[in-house]
């Protein structure tokens, strides 16, 4: 059970028992994944809809079942789901934005509030938006300074697990860094003075804001950083100079949390604009709630959604996707954990497998897999030159989180390598997944076809027969559909999902490993048409029935190196090459049907 006294509200308690209704939104094309997903460490009853799924839970430990989920996105607790008949067809605009208006004073926000507190105070660093998107360059110099600083992001946070000895300096550092992003989060300023020789730090609260969002006074204390210790000690300034608890922090009044409205609007052709609609309620709950309206620094996002006559008021439990839970350094075609995560479970992982990614890019797929699929083995890698740098730093950031926490490293290895000639064993991978280049931001089409081809029949010949697997990404689905033609007596086609990413039409290709095995002259083989080898890409000197031509500074060299021996009965020379000419012709039996 729990209680809270909030503004505008009152006191509203919820029981363990009561149900509370979320909303997530989920990649468009994967609803079916996420429903099995929740189905299954869940158990309750799922409704999908178009990039988007509904689902009852107790209010007992809700946050904890609902942050285990790794399909979902954004997170939404419903306040109100209703049908307004002739919203779509009502041309009155005054009348619909009054009642608009009036909907505040109509809805029961106590469990909602309830569930948005309990979620944000179990989780209150949770992931957001950067603040700043990292501009990718490919020039020498830019590429140079990002491998320096890759390495060393490497090399410090190999350095920083709990069995390193670090000096009084160091944790100084240490120590004043923290404070001062603790004291910018909170909104505090932070003072340094110089006092007997002594470095004192003062945490004072800002003027300009003194009202939080929990309406809580802020207090100001008094923190000593002792050289001597790595940890900080919170404490007040007192004479005799010891350590004591911070004076108790008193409630002035219920909470009063600021709010925002965004309102999405589709289905029909309203009468009215979605800024109308936000506006409009928005100035209902600030009349009848009294809550403060803020746009930016707000502590609830109310979204209004309006489809057609069906209309859902809903309370926003993640300001930013959970797509950004486990990247610290972005690439420039970074691959969602969401969408990862969903890509594992159509593979069917199981324990004890390998799982490989050949283009991994900044190490999404290895990373989302190691933290879920701990007995497996998570192999990487790529060809360019900063993918595998990218990688390991991200590696070495959650690595070093985990040991902070008492919890193992990742199952993870990462190495350079070309994706058509994979430095590894015939039949040693048993799935592989990765995210193909779309030929947008890297690569190109034209490129993709000698690309896709390659990395096909190499995964065939490292993947093991009849069990292995792959589950591929990309939005070349042309290139990638003729690539698989060809290869048929090696692949067979499973499933294909089609998928919205960030407005491109994508594709998942769930691919199964036949029971034939490698050929060793794969293309002499399989592509038998002169005009298909063209298509492929394959070089003129390597297409079947085409002459092969001499190379540069390569004479052209005779098999048929050793002596003709002569045998009984055969002549040689131009002489004996005329006398078995004729004995051939003599031998040789006349047909008796001369008829033409």
């Amino acid at each position: 059970m729990a209680s809270l006294d909030v503004e505008g509200i009152g006191c509203c308690v919820v029981q363990n028992e009561d149900l509370i209704r979320i909303d997530a939104t989920v990649t468009s094309g994967l609803e079916q994944i996420a429903k099995e997903e929740v189905e299954e460490k869940l158990g309750t009853k799922v409704v999908k809809r178009r990039g988007r799924i509904r689902f009852d839970t107790p209010y007992k430990d809700f946050a904890h079942k609902i942050q285990s989920l790794r399909t979902l996105e954004n997170l939404h607790v419903v306040v109100a789901d209703f049908e307004k008949e002739g919203l779509a067809t009502d041309s009155d605009k005054d009348a619909v934005l009054k009642h608009f208006y009036q909907l505040a004073k109509t809805f029961d926000w106590g469990p909602a509030v309830c569930a948005w507190k309990t979620f944000t105070g179990a989780f209150p660093h949770e992931p957001g938006p950067p603040k700043k998107k990292q501009k990718i360059q490919d020039s020498a110099k830019d590429t140079s300074k990002m491998l320096e600083r890759y390495e060393n992001i490497i090399s410090r946070e190999e350095m920083d697990g709990p069995d390193s000895d670090k000096t009084q300096d160091e944790a100084a550092e240490r120590t004043e860094s923290v404070l001062s992003e603790d004291a910018q989060d909170s909104g505090t300023a932070k003072v340094a003075t110089q006092e007997k020789g002594m470095s004192k730090m003062e945490i004072f609260p800002l003027q300009a804001d003194t009202q939080t969002s929990s309406g809580v006074q802020n207090v100001a204390t008094n923190v000593k950083d002792k050289a001597s210790s790595p940890c900080t000690n919170l404490s007040t300034d007192d004479q005799d100079g010891t350590d004591t608890v911070p004076a108790a922090v008193e409630n002035h009044g219920p909470l009063k949390p600021k709010f925002r409205v965004t309102c999405n609007r589709g289905g029909a052709k309203h009468s009215f604009t979605s800024m109308d609609a936000a506006r409009h309620f928005g100035g209902g709950i600030n009349d009848d709630l009294g809550w403060p309206v803020d746009l930016t620094k707000f502590d609830i996002e109310v979204v209004l959604n309006i489809y057609g006559d069906q209309v859902t008021v809903m309370i926003a439990l993640t300001k930013g996707s959970l797509h950004r839970r486990n990247i610290q350094h972005f690439g420039p075609t970074t691959l969602r954990s969401t969408i990862v995560n969903s890509m594992l479970r159509i593979a069917n992982v199981q324990a004890g497998e390998v799982i490989c990614d050949p283009m991994c890019g900044s190490g999404a797929i290895s990373i989302e897999g190691g933290l879920d699929f701990r007995q497996c083995l998570h192999l990487s890698g790529d060809n360019h030159e900063c993918a595998c740098p990218r990688t390991r730093a991200n590696i070495a950031t959650i690595n070093n989180q985990r040991r902070r926490s008492g919890q193992g490293v990742l199952p993870v290895d990462t190495l350079r390598w070309d994706v058509g000639n994979l430095p590894l064993r015939d039949e040693t991978v048993d799935v592989f997944i990765t995210d193909m280049p779309f030929g947008k931001r890297h690569g190109s089409k034209q490129g993709n076809w000698e690309l896709y081809r390659r990395t096909v029949r190499d995964m065939a010949r490292v993947c093991r027969y009849a069990t292995g697997r792959a589950v591929l990404l990309t939005e070349d689905k042309k290139c990638l559909n003729k690539v698989l033609t060809e290869y048929d007596s090696l692949w067979s086609k499973k499933l294909v999902l089609f998928i919205k990413m960030g407005g491109l039409d994508a594709a998942i290709y769930q691919l199964k490993r036949t029971n034939n095995p490698f050929p060793k002259f794969l293309e002499h083989k399989l592509l038998s048409s002169k005009r298909k080898q063209k298509k492929m890409g394959i070089p003129r000197s390597e297409r079947v029935g085409e002459p092969i031509t001499e190379q540069l500074g390569e004479p052209i060299t005779e098999q048929l190196e050793e002596p003709i021996t002569e045998q009984p009965g055969v002549n040689t020379g131009e002489e004996g090459m005329e006398e078995n000419l004729g004995k051939q012709t003599e031998e040789t039996p006349v047909s008796s049907d001369t008829s033409t």
